[in-house]
């Protein structure tokens, strides 16, 4: 009983040295998605609060430019 015991644990031994290198690179490999994930969500709220700064103004030309093009019309007539 003592010697399988002991042939259990030196496999089990054996079994965790084989798979603490896999183990190390699924925790590196998950530390670079959540950065690249974290980055992606980063880049896309600042796209959002840029677009919704640059609104106003858009209104703001677009308006500009109708009435430049009233302008315009009546300056022709």
């Amino acid at each position: 009983m003592r010697n399988e015991l002991s042939d259990i644990q030196v496999r089990l031994a054996d079994i965790n040295r084989r798979a603490a290198p896999v183990l190390d690179e699924h925790a590196r490999l998950t530390g670079a998605v959540n950065k690249a994930v974290t980055l992606i969500f980063a880049v896309a709220a600042f796209g959002v609060l840029t677009l919704i700064a640059i609104a106003p103004t858009e209104q703001s030309l677009k308006a500009s430019a109708l009435v430049n093009q009233e302008n315009r019309n009546v300056s022709s007539r």
